[in-house]
């Protein structure tokens, strides 16, 4: 089988935009071609890729497989034409990021928006699963949060790291002490996060190694929101140290038992290295690690396709 540029620009942008109006428009070629290139695709498929409805299309089960294979056309795309056309919009970026550590990330987002001021960036702030997701399915260019394992497709830089803590309000009895153990914890209200939160997966397995399955009666969406319900006496909370800022309401005690340390990332996918404006984030982004990683860990060398891999 052999599909057409034409079809596949035309059933991409028809998912991007929504509609067939919309997707004229993006592509600069009338509504009637659009729908002739669908309906080409579908021939080729036997089956329906998109669902109609009066206010626009969805893609059925087969249309969002396919689409999973041909966006990486609009990647290609992008990359030939950021070689062809280097000076071209330079600077004028349009960068979706989505992040879940957005107190570490902030320096980073604000550096590159202080050495690109024209660029646009829309930050879309979610748990740990929700971002990768976003990244995966091309709604956000670049990633920013904890990711511990490789991703096929996905190339990931360390940027900083940190260890998980307890959340305890300043009159609180444990709050005095240097480090806090997960059996001295338990003994009073906790306050977690939702299900698909690096932080909360982390807390869940620190109070699983030491058999303790902790009764908790409030749940936060939000991080900002646990902080609130900490400094207002709902119970212990808990965040990656440098996650949260400091605040007079509460002390961040290091918990005996969480050990480890953890990564926080940029993340992009693989065939997007070239795209533009990605390519300068990584570069700041490397630039920048040198001063959030432990010396042990800095890779100085300079930016080479093959450090993108």
């Amino acid at each position: 089988m052999s599909l057409s540029l034409s079809e596949i620009r035309a059933f991409n942008a028809t998912l991007k935009c929504g509609n067939f109006s919309r997707a004229a428009v993006e592509l600069d070629v009338s509504q009637p071609a659009i729908t002739a290139q669908i309906r080409k695709l579908e021939a080729r498929f036997d089956q329906p890729l998109l669902e109609r409805f009066s206010t626009g299309v969805r893609p059925t089960d087969f249309g969002q497989r396919l689409h999973r294979i041909t966006s990486q056309y609009d990647d290609l795309d992008g990359a030939i034409r950021s070689l062809a056309q280097p000076c071209e919009n330079q600077g004028r970026y349009q960068l979706r990021i989505a992040t879940s550590s957005p107190q570490v990330f902030m320096p980073l987002i604000a550096g590159f928006s202080r050495r690109y001021p024209e660029a646009t960036l829309t930050i879309n702030s979610s748990t740990t699963d929700d971002c990768q997701s976003l990244v995966l399915n091309r709604e956000a260019d670049i990633g920013l949060f904890p990711m511990p394992d490789d991703e096929p497709g996905i190339t990931r830089l360390s940027f900083h790291t940190h260890r998980l803590e307890a959340i305890i309000p300043e009159d609180h009895p444990l709050s005095t002490l240097e480090q806090v153990s997960v059996h001295q914890l338990i003994e009073y209200p906790l306050v977690f996060r939702k299900k698909g939160c690096c932080t909360q997966g982390l807390v869940d397995k620190v109070f699983a190694s030491a058999n303790l399955q902790p009764s908790v009666q409030v749940c936060m969406d939000a991080r900002s929101d646990m902080c609130e319900a900490v400094a207002h006496g709902l119970g212990i909370g808990f965040a990656l140290s440098n996650d949260i800022r400091p605040d007079g309401d509460y002390r961040m005690v290091p918990i005996v038992e969480a050990v480890d340390n953890v990564e926080e990332h940029m993340v992009w996918l693989k065939a997007r290295t070239e795209y533009p404006g990605i390519r300068d984030f990584i570069q700041l982004a490397m630039e920048m690690r040198c001063t959030t990683l432990p010396a042990t860990r800095i890779d100085t060398t300079p930016l080479r396709k093959s450090n993108l891999s």
